[in-house]
């Protein structure tokens, strides 16, 4: 059981999971609920509890399959990289892990296309037919080249709150509908925020993925994979990175100025977010050993969380 729970990375399932409620209960339900509909109704999300509980359960059985085809085709890398923590055809023997990975994928778009059909969109679970797709391909082929691996991993972490924002709002703006055009407002605000921590996520976790190859590089090498540090050289590929960096501080600076408008948001985007991106690219700047760019990728992903937490942490002292 331990053996299966790190090779599907429970901890980054655990992420998806906080993301998705942070962005049912933390975004979706009390900008809803604030909507100004005057005293004609009380806005209540639409969409189920169980309903949800299935969304949750799909996205997250879509990306255990992802990280055990991943596994099960970056063995003779990760043997080389990190060999204390290769498990698939060690403690799990590679046909399971196989068989594993089908059923994950099996639970996920069964569990995606009810939730579909439960907001009206039946063809919505192609996109987890498409995302369960795109991993194995991701796995046996884009991960081994320059910079759209990377992408694809970023665009699937910044779906996660997208995905949830869109089963939430449809039901939402169905039934609401004629109340929101008489009265001249929408849940647009809504989707606006939810996209914006997709924006942060993305941005974040392209870098992330891009340290990663960097610690991984010598494994990466030695088994002909083609990643943006092997093709451009570190050298290069620090400095692009570094110039995310840069995008993702001035990208916080800007909400701060634009969109803040209360003192605790001001100080947790400075405190919680922004500086601790500077320290992390100072710390990618000095790095030079596989232990020392393991730590940067750490730091990015304790930056991703306390972006979550903002949500949580604001509507609790505003």
């Amino acid at each position: 059981m331990k053996s299966l729970l790190n090779l599907i990375r429970y901890k980054n399932l655990a992420i998806i999971v906080l993301t998705m409620c942070v962005v049912r209960y933390g975004i979706v339900y009390p900008m809803a609920a604030l909507t100004p509909l005057g005293n004609i109704v009380s806005v209540e999300l639409q969409f189920s509890l169980f309903h949800f509980i299935l969304l949750v359960i799909a996205t997250v059985s879509i990306s255990a399959a992802g990280y055990i085809i991943n596994d099960y085709f970056d063995v003779s890398a990760d043997m080389m990289n990190k060999p204390e923590k290769v498990i698939v055809g060690k403690t799990i023997v590679r046909r399971r892990a196989m068989m594993l990975h089908w059923i994950f994928n099996a639970v996920g778009i069964f569990c995606g296309t009810i939730a579909s059909i439960a907001i009206g969109h039946i063809y919505f679970s192609l996109i987890f037919v498409f995302i369960a797709g795109l991993l194995w391909f991701y796995s046996t082929t884009f991960s081994k080249e320059p910079l759209i691996g990377n992408v694809i991993v970023a665009a699937l972490v910044a779906m996660v709150p997208l995905i949830t924002a869109v089963y939430e709002l449809l039901p939402l703006n169905f039934m609401y509908k004629y109340i929101l055009i008489s009265r001249f407002q929408s849940f647009e605000p809504i989707l606006m925020w939810c996209f914006g921590f997709s924006v942060f996520a993305f941005l974040y976790s392209l870098i992330r993925e891009i340290v990663k190859d960097i610690e991984d590089l010598e494994g990466d090498a030695a088994y002909g994979r083609n990643t943006l540090p092997i093709s451009l050289g570190v050298k290069n590929t620090k400095i692009i990175v570094l110039g995310m960096y840069a995008i993702s501080i001035v990208a916080l600076i800007v909400v701060q100025i634009l969109y803040v408008a209360e003192l605790f948001s001001y100080l947790y985007i400075s405190l919680a977010l922004a500086v601790p991106t500077i320290i992390s690219a100072y710390l990618f700047r000095k790095a030079q050993t596989a232990r020392e760019y393991h730590i940067v990728s750490g730091s990015l992903k304790l930056i991703l969380i306390a972006g979550l937490l903002y949500v949580v942490l604001r509507n609790v002292f505003i």
